[in-house]
């Protein structure tokens, strides 16, 4: 049909027109960007996924920027290192030469010096070495963690919190067996009372050595070894307190009969007497004495010993009464009786007076030998009061200074006996800041940190061990003044910073203080060369990373360029075309003209 209202063919030609329009205009876009993904309307899942693969990109780039920095600084920290064990070195050299004993004290002296400018250049290389004003060698920047991956937690971290300064370097423990001191006068502690034991006869020190794990063991000056529970009464508590002054003086013999055991009395020449003293504490409290009476029911070794067989009583314990005397239990066959023994029967076997110097006094059998047992030692034991002694002669060989407790026997021997420490040995740990920390370790072998008990017992400075003092002044204590002599570590390594070539033995510490300091610093070197191997290869595996993503990307983002010009070259024609072929559809309604001509 022919008609003018509507040109169907016109609007076909545009309708053709707008479309390769838009071909045309696409191909240009893509052409022109050198990408096919331009908008999200190109591709929505597409540029998704581009765009989560440029995060990726992008991160694990940086990442490897980020390791190349990590590279950086373990190489400053790596070269400072390096001086520092040049430095070492020539410390450890000097020391070689020090040892010899073709030097002189001045000669040493003069070598000393090099040795003090060496360690202050360790220290300036320490504290001066520094990577984007970080400090690599003195330990303060601690674990510094870099981002080498694209994600969260992808992070890997150099340890740079062992510091080189020569405080830091050298040092160590000896070796096991060696003695480190010796301990004389000792100021100990036991569980609620401090002693203080002084070796006599057999016993005349005590060697301090080491047990290759950080701790100590003791033996004399035979190399016999020392209890483990004689040494650990160092590590206990010390309980404080008030005495008075009292004698308490035997009046003779306990006798009893054979079944009621009724108290009576024999004299007592005062040529038999043994003398002990003890103190007072708070009522009710049991004291370091015990009376141990003979198979009779006598108390031992008096004379004019009476008649009657105790079957039962075996012994009296001596309490404090508070007020600053005593009261007694008697202990029948090891069992301790509930109630004390009434006042008059007391005073049946004992006199309270008072006595000057706050010493009180318990009188038994006097002994000037003994038999059995070469090791004699004296034990001074303070219950409550400083100023209150108690002392004994033993002959065991194990005596153990903790709780000591008297006992008179039947043969006229005096032994002592002490509670079972809670430890049977002590650990010595370094606290990573140039101290100790203290650890006792029952039978089960479990530790338990006792830092606290010895707070104030020793000095640890300068790589030495020593006492620095009494737990209680004891007027009456023989030993040193002090109470605790010191016990400085000869063979332990110093520090780098302490090591001095004039001292005895220095050069030899020097040598081995040395050697610690370089395997201290080669293990740093391993460390950090490790760690630069690590930041390497991770630049290396990202930027493989990197690469098949940026590949797998293009995959979807970039265009063809020779699809798309051939879709240029269609569109353009089409365009043409499709222009052309509007004009005619434009022109054939004046067609119609010419029906009405």
């Amino acid at each position: 049909m022919i008609g003018i209202n509507s040109n169907i063919n016109s609007l076909v030609a545009q309708q053709n027109l707008n479309s390769t329009q838009s071909a045309l205009s696409s191909a240009i876009t893509r052409l022109s960007s050198g990408k096919r993904i331009n908008s999200a309307a190109d591709d929505a899942a597409g540029q998704a996924i581009a765009s989560r693969m440029t995060s990726q990109i992008n991160g694990l780039n940086q990442g490897v920027s980020n390791a190349n920095d990590g590279v950086s600084m373990t190489q400053t920290a790596a070269s400072g290192l390096s001086q520092i064990s040049d430095n070492l070195q020539r410390i450890r050299q000097l020391a070689v030469q020090a040892s010899s004993g073709s030097l002189s004290s001045s000669d040493q002296a003069s070598l000393q010096k090099e040795v003090t400018q060496r360690i202050a250049e360790v220290n300036r290389i320490a504290s001066q070495t520094t990577y984007n004003g970080t400090n690599v060698l003195d330990g303060s920047a601690g674990t510094v963690s870099f981002q080498v991956g694209a994600n969260v937690g992808q992070t890997i971290g150099i340890d740079l919190s062992n510091g080189v300064s020569a405080a830091q370097l050298g040092g160590g423990l000896p070796q096991k067996g060696a003695t480190i001191g010796t301990l004389s006068g000792l100021s100990l502690t036991s569980a609620g009372a401090a002693t203080t034991g002084t070796a006599k006869a057999d016993i005349t020190s005590i060697n301090v050595l080491a047990d290759g794990k950080g701790g100590f063991t003791f033996t004399d000056q035979n190399n016999q070894a020392l209890s483990s529970a004689a040494t650990t009464a160092l590590f206990s508590g010390t309980t404080t307190g008030t005495g008075t002054a009292l004698s308490l003086t035997a009046k003779g013999a306990l006798v009893g009969a054979s079944t009621t055991q009724t108290a009576a009395i024999k004299a007592a020449s005062a040529a038999n007497v043994q003398t002990t003293t003890t103190t007072y504490a708070a009522a009710d409290t049991k004291l370091g004495a015990t009376i141990d009476l003979d198979a009779n029911g006598l108390l031992p070794d008096l004379s004019g010993a009476g008649t009657g067989a105790a079957t039962d009583i075996t012994g009296i314990n001596v309490y404090a009464d508070g007020n600053g005397g005593y009261k007694f239990k008697t202990v029948a066959n090891g069992t301790e009786s509930g109630s004390y023994l009434s006042t008059a029967d007391a005073s049946k076997l004992f006199t309270q007076t008072p006595n000057a110097g706050g010493v009180a006094t318990l009188t038994g059998t006097a002994l000037t030998t003994t038999t059995g047992g070469a090791d004699q030692t004296d034990i001074t034991a303070v219950q409550n009061d400083a100023a209150n002694v108690a002392t004994a002669t033993t002959t065991s060989p194990t005596t153990k200074l903790g709780s000591v407790s008297i006992s008179l026997k039947a043969d006229g021997t005096v032994a002592g006996s002490a509670d079972t420490p809670a430890y049977s040995s002590v650990n010595i740990y370094g606290d990573g800041a140039g101290g100790f920390t203290f650890k006792g370790v029952d039978a089960n072998g479990a530790e338990t940190d006792i830092s606290a008990s010895v707070t104030g017992l020793f000095d640890t400075t300068g790589g030495t061990l020593t006492g620095k003092g009494a737990l209680a002044d004891n007027a009456n204590a023989t030993g040193a003044a002090d109470g605790i002599a010191q016990a400085n570590a000869q063979n332990v390594p110093p520090k780098v910073s302490d090591i001095d070539l004039t001292k005895a033995n220095g050069a030899n510490l020097a040598i081995e203080s040395i050697d610690n300091a370089l395997d201290s610093v080669n293990s740093i070197q391993a460390d950090l060369g490790a760690a630069q191997n690590r930041f390497s290869s991770i630049a290396s595996t990202q930027t493989a990373q990197s690469t098949n993503l940026s590949s797998a990307q293009s995959q979807i983002t970039d265009a063809n360029f020779a699809q798309e010009t051939a879709n240029l070259s269609k569109a353009q024609v089409l365009q043409q075309a499709g222009i052309s072929v509007l004009a005619q559809a434009n022109s054939m309604p004046q067609q119609v003209l010419k029906l009405l001509g």
